[in-house]
């Protein structure tokens, strides 16, 4: 194994990300500060501003009182001389115009206005009077429309029932102006605020200001943001930039104020308090980036030494492991030591203690030599699941049969086999496979005593040993706990797994007995049990000998027939029920032996059904049948197809689909024209891989059926999930659907259940004329049986064609 990355530089990777990160932290709550002092300053700004404005207007408020109450006191106020009141006020009006930039001056007695004032009253004004006059203190109103007023009332201490009441109206230059002198704003003006037009606000200028200034407070509102906020300019205001400037634009709120909204809008200047955060923030980040440099460069020097040390070490030590031990001293005797390290540090302790290994090491590898080939001798025991392997299983078989007739006990051997435990590693994979080997070796385990010996035989075999046997009950009573192991599912890496295991007993106590005549029995005896569909255990007897040898002798001669072309096919046609035209037909596999004659499919095919000729002759089917489709669409049926009984092996076999493939492009005939049947019981084994399978054989277009329909598991939930064409009825509910009246409605329920859900439905065995009309009542789709055609010899194909075709419809029945 060679370093890739080595430890020091992962360390330096490491602490340099976790400065990196200390440093961008800092940085981060460094300028975040910044920018709050920013926003703080501004806030602080807004509050004294505030301050500013209400102690400038009450200034002018006083000072306007206190104007008034002068000149009343002079003019006879208090003696209800109010005419001579008002002649002051207008000689005075011009002065106090210039002044005191007053603009209207009215005065209400007990009648109302007196004199002319120059702007009439408004209802604004009278209310003023009313307050004034109900509170006898003085009132303040900022009244907004096109332009900004600013309305003081005024009580005048008089002897009639009502109060005269002074109302002195002023323009807002003064209070700017004051303002503006006493703070550092940039702009200053009143505006209004509109009310919402199209969810937007919007400001307009409400007082009397200069053009050019005019139009840069226009340009300045265009240039706010467009969800601006009123509550954000009066609390913190808004920063814009206009003209190459960074402007802070806030709103002041009047306390008295009528009308649209009347705000004094602040523009300050923050270009140069922008710029100074801006450059904090970049002394900031240059900082920790030259500060981060620096702490990278110190950390490299100071580790890259260590670096340079430990892939020193890591080069020479796997040469230890390589036994290059000579190798291993030359380039320890080539490094020395940098002047840098002069103190022994860990690293001068490791290497220290590798050329001790070293030594040490060489010195053993001569002793391991010698003693490898007695380990090898002593490995009896199976390294997946730690139970005895085979070897150590015949050497306890040899013991214990040496002993069984010194103690007068028995002598028993279990051979177990997992069922269908290939289709776990064809599925699932062999580590997957292996994990479940494991759990099987635990429970195959659980019932035995310690005395007796569970052993793996090799691939999904087990082997118990059992010693000092009083009786046979004991060991069918273990078996049967072994079976129950296996009651409950077996979960590996989350997927759950139903596994059955088949049994073979072989029982002795025969001094002549051997270890490989008892494993022998016992296997002979566990295909007996498995041929009974797992789950089961069976004792050997001498009549199991004939039972293999005619198994063995029927699979050779079914090989040799294969050969000598002694198979052939059985054709039953398949029919419209309402045409009568001929759709296909099913094909049958046939034997003719040359002695024995012909030999039915019930007796070889179980014989056969576990072997892995069957498989050949599968696939011998599967080309033959498809052959047979392009003889018949070359002599004038070009729409016939033929289906193909698939058994539980060659369905499971990943080949299946491209040997498939490969036969209709060869025999050049239509997907579509081969449909391959399935039983459910080959289907509900594992139903989630049967949907896959069978999916990737509809995408090439051929046809699938779903044969014996029930007679298995027949279930909506599964029926429902698997992409099948056909839908065959068992011949045992169409034989009696004339007579019971129980069989007639399940066979109409499935048909209708089957229309529904857009599949065909194929009616076997029909056999008379009653369950064809009953059939064809119901509205099957298709039907075979000997009322239609015996299966026909596929020698006598073209004669029957001919004699029982015409324009493509089944004479019969057109």
């Amino acid at each position: 194994m060679k370093v890739q990355v080595s430890f020091t530089t992962k360390t330096i990777a490491i602490l340099l990300a976790m400065v990196l990160t200390v440093t961008i932290v800092i940085s981060t709550v460094l300028i975040q500060e910044s920018e709050a002092q920013v926003v703080m300053q501004q806030r602080e700004s807004q509050i004294s501003n505030q301050r500013r404005v209400q102690l400038f207007e009450d200034i002018l408020h006083s000072r306007m009182i206190t104007l008034i109450d002068i000149i009343s006191r002079k003019n006879g106020a208090y003696s209800n001389n109010l005419d001579n009141l008002r002649s002051t006020l207008d000689d005075l009006s011009e002065y106090l115009t210039l002044n005191f930039q007053v603009e209207t001056l009215y005065l209400f007695d007990e009648n109302g206005v007196v004199g002319k004032p120059a702007y009439p009253v408004n209802g604004t004004i009278k209310q003023l009077v009313d307050s004034t006059r109900a509170s006898f203190e003085s009132r303040s109103l900022l009244v907004c429309e096109s332009v900004c007023t600013h309305y003081i009332s005024i009580p005048i201490m008089a002897s009639s029932d009502k109060v005269p009441v002074i109302i002195v109206s002023t323009s807002m230059r003064e209070l700017l102006y004051l303002f503006s002198r006493a703070t550092d704003v940039y702009k200053v003006a009143v505006v209004q605020v509109d009310e919402p037009q199209v969810g937007k606000l919007a400001l307009k200028v409400a007082s009397q200001v200069s053009a050019a200034n005019k139009q840069f407070l226009n340009s300045l509102i265009k240039a706010l943001p467009e969800n601006w906020r009123v509550d954000d300019l009066v609390i913190k205001g808004v920063n814009v930039e206009l003209e190459n400037q960074q402007l802070l634009v806030s709103l002041l709120p009047f306390d008295h104020a009528a009308g649209d909204h009347p705000y004094l809008l602040i523009v300050q200047n923050v270009s140069a308090m922008i710029r100074q955060n801006e450059q904090y923030q970049y002394v900031v980040i240059s900082s920790a980036i030259a500060l981060f440099l620096l702490f990278s460069s110190l950390l490299y020097l100071f580790l890259n030494q260590y670096r340079t040390r430990l892939l020193d070490i890591s080069e020479r030590l796997p040469m230890l492991a390589e036994h290059k031990f000579s190798e291993f001293y030359t380039v320890a005797a080539k490094r020395q030591k940098l002047p840098v390290f002069k103190l022994t540090d860990e690293l001068d302790v490791v290497e220290e203690a590798a050329n001790d290994l070293a030594r040490q090491l060489e010195s053993f590898d001569g002793q391991m030599a010698i003693n490898t080939a007695k380990l090898e001798k002593m490995a009896m025991f199976d390294v997946l699941t730690g139970l005895p392997n085979r070897n150590m299983l015949t050497f306890q078989i040899e013991k214990q049969l040496a002993s069984s007739i010194r103690d007068d006990r028995l002598v028993a051997l279990m051979f177990m086999d997992l069922d269908d435990f290939k289709k776990v590693n064809d599925s699932h994979g062999h580590d997957v496979g292996d994990k479940l080997l494991k759990a099987a070796a635990m429970r195959i385990s659980r019932p035995i005593r310690e005395s007796d010996i569970a052993s793996r035989f090799g691939g999904d075999e087990f082997v118990i040993l059992l010693s000092n046997i009083e009786s046979k009950k004991h060991v069918d009573t273990v078996a049967q706990k072994i079976i129950d192991e296996f009651q409950e599912p077996i979960i590996v890496d989350g997927v759950t797994f139903y596994v059955s295991i088949s049994i073979g007993i072989a029982i002795t106590n025969h001094s002549r007995a051997t270890p490989v005549e008892l494993l022998r029995h016992a296997d002979i005896a566990m295909y007996e049990a498995k041929a009974k569909k797992g789950a089961e255990f069976r004792v050997y007897d001498a009549t199991m000998n004939l039972k293999v040898m005619q198994k063995v002798e029927l699979e050779s001669e079914a090989r040799e027939a294969l050969r000598g072309n002694q198979f052939s096919l059985a054709l039953q046609p398949q029919i419209d029920m309402h045409s009568g035209k001929l759709m296909g037909f099913e094909a049958l596999l046939r034997w003719y032996h040359p002695k024995k004659g012909h030999i039915s499919p019930g007796d070889f095919i179980p014989l056969l059904e576990n072997t892995s000729f069957m498989l050949e002759l599968d696939y011998w089917v599967i080309t033959r049948s498809t052959h047979l489709v392009n003889e018949l669409k070359n002599s004038g049926y070009p729409d016939i197809k033929v289906a193909i009984n698939l058994s539980a092996g060659q369905f499971l076999d990943p080949s299946l689909p491209e040997f498939l493939q490969h036969q209709i492009i060869k025999n050049d005939i239509a997907p579509d024209q081969v449909c391959l049947e399935l039983t459910e019981t080959v289907l509900v084994s594992d139903i989630k891989r049967a949907t896959g399978i069978m999916q990737t054989i509809r995408d090439m277009g051929c046809m699938l059926a779903i044969d014996d329909f029930g007679t298995g598991y027949s279930s909506l939930s599964y029926l429902k999930s698997l992409p099948a064409d056909f839908i065959k009825i068992d011949r045992s509910f169409v034989a009696n659907i004339a007579s019971s009246a129980d069989d007639r409605n399940i066979v109409h329920s499935t048909i209708s259940m089957v229309r529904n859900m857009g599949m065909q439905v194929v009616a076997e065995g029909i056999e008379t004329n009653e369950q064809y009309e009953l059939l064809c009542h119901f509205d099957c789709h298709q039907g075979q049986g000997y009322l239609i055609s015996r299966p026909i010899p596929e020698v006598n194909l073209w004669d029957t064609l001919k004699d029982k075709v015409e324009n493509g419809f089944w004479k019969d029945f057109a």
